[in-house]
């Protein structure tokens, strides 16, 4: 439980919900904080709560005030997996973010910063020939790094990130801001498209932050049913 007061409205909120990705218009209808990781939402009693999780539980990852590396660590050691990750425009904070929760040894094996091309190849096999046909920014590149990243350890799951963090290096085609960022098992590999609207390092946080809630989603969806 928290309290929080409105004191423009003298209003006293002692219950919350952490989401991440909820869009506007629905954050127009609930009392809310932004901030570059997603939306705080206030409410005064537990029932308002518990309605507001029911119609939003895909977008929440805690009832108080946790992290969402947190909530992701927690999920890992509850169905014992393993995680490794390989970062290009994140530069290892998705790694940093992961080792910052207690106890992230029990699931985290590590990770590679492989920011030049020349490391994608080395470390993690990417193959010069995707590199050098779709560039390293692209769903193909990342689609291999996170496959590289199982191969080369013995992690059940990985995450990859490869993007143009900004200011400079976008073209028409691709974009400041643009992102691939996947999930790999040894049977599937999930990759996404995004483009980030921040600065150099709102982006990669914000890349970050989406790595880890597609890994909290996957979790709930294929391990911790509600």
């Amino acid at each position: 439980m928290i309290a929080t007061v409105c004191r423009r409205k003298k209003v006293k909120f002692s219950y919350l919900l952490r989401t991440f990705g909820l869009d506007d218009d629905i954050l127009k209808n609930y009392h809310h904080k932004k901030w570059l990781g997603g939306a705080d939402l206030f409410f005064q009693t537990q029932e308002e709560k518990m309605i507001a999780y029911e119609r939003l539980k895909d977008f929440v990852y805690a009832d108080e005030f946790l992290e969402m590396e947190e909530v992701v660590v927690g999920m890992l050691k509850r169905v014992g997996l393993k995680l490794a990750v390989a970062e290009s425009s994140s530069g290892g904070l998705l790694s940093a973010r992961i080792v910052n929760v207690p106890g992230s040894s029990e699931v985290f094996w590590g990770g590679f910063i492989v920011y030049a091309n020349e490391l994608k190849t080395k470390l993690l096999s990417v193959e010069e020939s995707l590199l050098k046909e779709f560039g390293a920014v692209s769903e193909e590149v990342c689609r291999a790094m996170c496959v590289g990243v199982l191969e080369e350890t013995d992690a059940d799951i990985s995450l990859a990130i490869t993007g143009i963090a900004g200011p400079g290096g976008g073209t028409q085609k691709k974009p400041v801001g643009l992102t691939f960022i996947g999930l790999g098992t040894d049977s599937e590999v999930i990759v996404q498209r995004h483009i980030l609207k921040g600065d150099r390092n709102e982006n990669r946080f914000l890349s970050t932050q989406i790595a880890l809630d597609m890994l909290r989603r996957f979790l709930r969806e294929r391990y911790i049913r509600d």
